[in-house]
């Protein structure tokens, strides 16, 4: 009779964790753009937290008082970045938007001369902007105008939410952890906000570890890109080391446009820039990733590609943006309390 009732209680105890994952998973789709909001604001909030501790622990100033420097810092820092390098990344931007056209009917040109390149144009449409506005003339320019507007505002004010809940946070963190702990047993609450320190010094881990390579991308792209002679770039260096933000896809989206700017001189061209992409990759891949995953944060590459594809199929863009630090933080969760907390705790005797 008690075998009887173990085993029911462990086929509901199972039965109540997929309901649960059923769940989160359906809130999640419903209510995508409210939980990444919420991360990103945590996120935003950690690295401005990081900074001013870093602040604090190193001049008279306390914590509340780092945080308004590091703030202002920030801002002066974009600012100055905006107005020191805003006319060339502009007119070289400019220069780009008009260049690529071209280079695509150069591509264009070049794939119809042979019989492979000529069925790969069939399956593209001759005129791309009726697929995307589904009609033409006046309509179809109105349409695609109206839904640029639209999704620029909507960006902005995503922005300036996750901007400002981060500073809510970063402005008094030790309250909104005791808040959050304080839903759970007394017996739990110092284990939680042992998990919680983890969970922060992660992604402070990560986001250090992601800034470098960007910065490191970015920099050896450009300067790649001058000494072979390939126009703009800075913008596409730029474009390199903004991209190397999402892991794995990031690259080879920076990739496309580099690729055709280069093949517009010529296709040896194309085939330098190839190479002088794939070889950055492999040495960020291979050498400069793996020493900073020792200093700081590692998240398995298969389990990080596959995470931002189902990310990606369930909320689109920012999951795939934000499935790097997400995935880091589920490990440390499900290291600390479920394997940790529950198959290797030692039983009570």
């Amino acid at each position: 009779m008690e075998t009887n009732r173990s085993f029911a209680r462990r086929v509901a105890t199972a039965a109540f964790v997929s309901l649960m994952l059923v769940v989160l998973f359906l809130l999640i789709g419903y209510a995508a753009n409210f939980f990444f909001l919420v991360f990103g604001g945590i996120l935003f909030a950690v690295v401005i937290s990081a900074l001013s501790h870093w602040v604090s622990s190193r001049t008279p100033l306390s914590y509340n008082l780092s945080v308004g420097v590091v703030v202002l810092g920030l801002v002066l820092l974009i600012a100055g970045g905006i107005l020191l390098m805003a006319p060339a990344v502009s007119r070289q931007a400019d220069q780009l938007a008009e260049s690529l056209p071209q280079s695509i009917n150069q591509l264009k040109t070049s794939l119809q001369q042979s019989q492979l390149g000529r069925r790969v144009l069939q399956g593209i449409p001759k005129d791309p902007g009726k697929l995307l506005s589904g009609s033409g003339g006046g309509q179809g320019i109105l349409s695609r105008a109206t839904g640029v507007v639209s999704s620029t505002l909507n960006g902005l004010v995503n922005i300036l939410i996750v901007v400002i809940t981060g500073l809510y946070l970063a402005s008094s963190p030790g309250s909104y952890r005791k808040g959050f702990v304080r839903l759970f047993a007394p017996s739990y609450r110092d284990r939680l906000l042992g998990v919680m320190d983890q969970c922060y010094d992660t992604l402070k881990n990560w986001f250090i570890s992601r800034s470098i390579t960007m910065v490191v991308v970015g920099v050896t792209t450009a300067a790649g890109l001058a000494l072979l002679g390939i126009p703009f770039a800075v913008v596409l260096g730029i474009i390199a080391g903004i991209l190397n933000f999402i892991p794995n896809l990031g690259p080879y989206l920076a990739l496309a446009p580099a690729l055709l700017i280069a093949f517009s001189q010529g296709a040896n061209q194309a085939l330098y820039v190839f190479i002088l992409y794939m070889g950055i990759q492999s040495l960020e891949g291979y050498i400069l990733t793996p020493l900073l995953d020792k200093q700081f944060v590692s998240v398995p590459p298969a389990l990080l590609l596959f995470g931002q594809v189902l990310l990606g199929i369930l909320v689109g863009l920012a999951g795939i943006l934000f499935a790097s630090p997400l995935i880091a933080v589920l490990l440390v969760i499900v290291q600390e309390l479920y394997i940790k907390d529950r198959l290797e705790a030692k039983p009570r005797s």
